[in-house]
């Protein structure tokens, strides 16, 4: 199950057409997008449109208000059909082939006209099955990186109740994710101890290959050992043993409070939602995540999304996010980048691979088209160095001015110093060599 495009046909802030969203490049990893860009180019809003194909239009319908003048469509293919939603009839076309997809996706697109097909359904996970082999299974949730795991009360062993899978799709947090993660995350380390104890190795228990790699995920994320503990005094309660130290749940770090927050919750539902599957965390997995790196430290943006990839290897993640440590940590995946001109339309520039040797400092650069490495002062004082620096090349300035002008910014920082003795040295060499030369 994959999300291979979306479309847009007088749906502001986009111009009319679509945005393709390649195969990812490597098996064994989930599939990543990446979606950034500045404020205002629409990133979050792409998301409510997925949201809205995955069976919740509840964000989509905050953002925009759908009509004949106004639509998206999301294009999907679930192992042997192909299908096509449309926002405003929140109705999903399928087809039998790709080639029959292609051709409606290019008319829709083009005059806003979509053909009928081998059947119709609510939203790209209500799939027809045609052939025996298709995956029963799918899963599509979306997650804000501001919510954060409140300690809630628990009880030895409780059945998890889950709302509609509909509901797993909204980027506002719902209020009972914290029952569900602390429930949950109960049964599990309770489900592992006693299979544990009744003799099943990690590779044949459920409950323990689910736990080990969800903590193993959060510990490379953290760089310290995470697990959860069942205590059971003076009530039973839930609690995290982080880098050894025991802690409640509301006492650990709000970065890690933040992880728990949609990590966990994301293997809480899975489990919940296909309590008799193997290995619930292999199921086929849309993930929606807006700005996941919100009260992390840079050294933990960059352990995220790849501990996820590894976590959830059949999921394709979409993620809306302005961290260049985010970006440039994925090494399998693509980038789309989103630009506004000058009336505020917005176009996406082609996917970009992700790069495995890209640096911070490149995706600064090259994605985020910062080129500015100073706060705006400094380089306001800069560029006056820079033309009085070309004038003084010129000879229509003097090179004592230019120097005085040097001093006022290597007062500033070592590297401006550095930075101002490299281009005095320079300047002078050059006025040197045009004497020679004279």
């Amino acid at each position: 199950m994959r999300i291979e495009s979306i479309g847009f046909r007088g749906f502001p802030p986009f111009t009319d057409g679509a945005i393709d969203f390649p195969e990812k490049p490597e098996s064994g990893l989930a599939e990543v997008h990446v979606l950034t860009g500045q404020n205002g180019t629409g990133k979050t809003r792409l998301l409510s449109i997925l949201g809205a194909a995955c069976g919740n239009a509840g964000d989509l319908n905050r953002r925009q208000t759908i009509s004949n003048d106004c639509d998206a469509y999301v294009r999907a293919s679930a192992f042997s059909v192909h299908g096509i939603f449309r926002a405003r009839t929140q109705q999903t076309v399928w087809k039998r082939s790709s080639e029959e997809a292609e051709s409606a996706w290019r008319k829709l697109i083009t005059n806003g006209r979509l053909d009928g097909g081998m059947a119709g359904s609510p939203n790209v996970l209500a799939f027809p099955k045609i052939n025996a082999t298709d995956p029963p299974h799918v899963s599509a949730q979306a997650y804000r990186g501001t919510g954060r795991i409140t300690e809630t009360p628990i009880v030895a062993f409780d059945t998890v109740k889950v709302g509609q899978p509909a509901t797993f799709v909204s980027l506002e947090r719902p209020k009972d994710d914290d029952a569900l993660i602390c429930q949950s995350m109960a049964n599990l380390k309770l489900s592992a101890a006693m299979e544990g104890q009744a003799g099943l190795a990690p590779t044949e228990s459920r409950s323990q290959k689910i736990t080990q790699r969800f903590e193993a995920a959060v510990a490379q994320i953290t760089g310290r050992s995470f697990t959860f503990q069942v205590m059971s005094h003076p009530t039973v309660h839930l609690v995290a043993l982080w880098g050894g130290v025991q802690m409640k749940l509301d006492a650990l770090p709000d970065g890690l409070r933040s992880i728990v927050a949609w990590l966990i919750a994301c293997i809480a539902k899975l489990d919940a939602q296909y309590p008799d599957h193997p290995d619930p965390l292999d199921i086929p997995l849309i993930l929606l995540l807006d700005e996941p790196e919100s009260h992390l430290h840079p050294a933990w943006q960059r352990k995220l999304i790849p501990a996820a990839q590894q976590l959830f290897p059949n999921g394709q993640f979409f993620v809306v996010t302005h961290s260049p440590f985010v970006i440039s940590s994925i090494n399998s995946g693509w980038i789309h980048v989103l630009r506004a001109d000058a009336a505020g339309l917005v176009t996406a520039d082609a996917p970009i691979p992700c790069s495995k040797g890209d640096t911070y400092i490149d995706v600064v650069e090259d994605i985020l088209g910062v080129r500015e490495w100073y706060d705006p002062e400094t380089e306001s004082l800069l560029a006056e160095f820079r033309s009085l620096r070309n004038r003084v090349v010129e000879g229509n300035a003097a090179m004592e001015e230019l120097e005085r002008k040097a001093e006022n910014i290597s007062a500033r920082s070592d590297s401006l110093r550095e930075m101002m003795s490299r281009e005095l040295r320079q300047i002078q060499r050059n006025l040197v060599k045009d004497v020679v030369t004279q």
